[in-house]
């Protein structure tokens, strides 16, 4: 039991991968694709998480091998000085606006489906206070042991609610037989561009994970790097995988138990469908307990959005400053536990800004999409940033990633590319 206390508590970062991930794109999108075009997406979930691994795992990868975050590595990038981080920056105030009213909204309507009291627009307001209430008090720690406890007890349900109703073993071979019914290309667009969530997310996971190292003891420098490395990726890669499977049951429960009603799983629909699923495979008990943890799974999403994008914010402003002070700036790498007056600025200003939002628009799905279009098209240069900074900014070549994994990840920039112009098309058709 101690050995097993010990190898949760060297966990973390991982988990809050996860919790970003497990939000819209796994609650919402993937249920209601099953439902309307039943297992034929499978290939998309598999295909969205195997092409994007590397820009997730370069995250850990370069904090355990340099002990600088991917943000130091997109000061260093060549051309214009500061270039890459004035497009970092961009995109993090765009998406720190608009994701974020997208993700409480749906928490706030799965609460108001849970409650039967006040309005969406009212819960999600109440999400947002919350969670800066907690980034105040508890910040990395809190964040980092209540997600864990969120991620596995939905994990847990949702393969329970999938055992129950497993799907025939014929529709598994809709893994490797690509396929994209007619009017489908919205949804293909959405899922391929935001499953398992934005990579982005990747610095967020880079600063993460100095913190948890630091939290854990373990040393910068090159005696200790392989060490951080192993604990980093191990990490990464449980939570990494935690996202595919619990993206596959969810699909699946959906076209086994919601087929036909893909309609009803938009807006507040959604939470009231599933958890009549989960109730009709494991008791009427388990329709409250299914709309807390989709509740908490949401609320874990808008925990980590509202810090990550705050982080990211103050460490493009730091390392432009220090560009800006000298040519130097390896001695400026921001630590994630030290948030300064610009974390909790762009925090408080993104919170009023979206929840002004939600209550201006009931329903933003315009404005997500947009914001969604928008981010991905810098997507695929962020994952371009990240390639560059693992192979040459990590200085010892064995803690560089394999040919294999670089390989995948140009064949994934360049999968992000199409995802982008396919995105920018619906979204001017639409």
């Amino acid at each position: 039991m101690t050995s097993l206390r010990a190898f949760f508590g060297r966990l973390g970062p991982g988990f809050l991968l996860a919790a970003a991930a497990i939000g819209a794109s796994h609650l919402v999108m993937a249920p209601q694709a099953g439902a309307l075009y039943g297992s034929t997406f499978l290939w998309l979930v598999l295909a969205s998480h195997v092409l994007k691994y590397p820009a997730f795992e370069f995250g850990p990868r370069y904090a355990a091998a340099t002990g600088e975050s991917l943000l130091a590595g997109y000061a260093h990038m060549p051309g214009p000085r500061g270039w890459a981080l004035w497009l970092t920056m961009g995109g993090t105030i765009l998406q720190g606006i608009g994701v974020l009213a997208g993700v409480v909204i749906i928490c706030g309507a799965v609460l108001r489906v849970h409650t039967r009291v006040l309005s969406v627009e009212v819960w999600s307001v109440i999400v947002i206070v919350v969670v800066f209430g907690l980034l105040v008090v508890g910040r990395y720690r809190w964040m980092d042991l209540l997600n864990k406890g969120m991620m596995l007890f939905l994990a847990a349900t949702t393969l329970v609610a999938f055992v129950a109703a497993a799907p025939p073993a014929s529709d598994y071979a809709s893994f490797v037989v690509p396929e994209i019914p007619a009017g489908s290309i919205p949804l293909v667009a959405a899922m391929l561009g935001w499953m398992p969530t934005g990579i982005d997310v990747s610095i967020w996971h880079s600063m993460w994970t100095l913190e948890k190292l630091d939290l854990l003891g373990i040393p910068a420098g090159s005696g200790a790097a392989r060490e951080r490395l192993r604990t980093s990726l191990l990490d990464m890669r449980l939570g990494y995988g935690l996202s595919l499977v619990t993206a596959v049951m969810f699909l699946l429960i959906g076209s086994t138990l919601l087929a036909g009603r893909g309609a009803a799983l938009k807006g507040a629909g959604f939470a009231q469908e599933m958890a009549g699923v989960y109730a009709g495979t494991l008791g009427a008990w388990m329709y409250h307990a299914f709309l807390v943890t989709a509740a908490f799974a949401m609320f874990s999403t808008a925990y980590t959005v509202m810090d990550g994008f705050s982080r990211a914010f103050e460490g493009c402003l730091a390392h432009l400053r220090k560009l800006r002070a000298g040519p130097a700036p390896d001695a400026c790498e921001v630590r994630a536990s030290a948030c300064g007056p610009a974390y909790w600025g762009f925090l408080g200003v993104t919170s009023i800004i979206a929840a002004a939002c939600i209550v201006a628009f009931p329903q933003p799905v315009r404005l997500v999409t947009f914001v969604a279009t928008v981010t991905l098209v810098i997507t695929p240069v962020i994952y371009g940033f990240n390639v560059w900074c693992v192979r040459r900014r990590i200085a010892d070549p064995a803690l560089r990633p394999p040919a294999a994994t670089v390989g995948l990840a140009w064949a994934g920039v360049a999968f992000m590319v199409g995802v982008a112009v396919l995105a920018v098309a619906e979204f001017v058709r639409g």
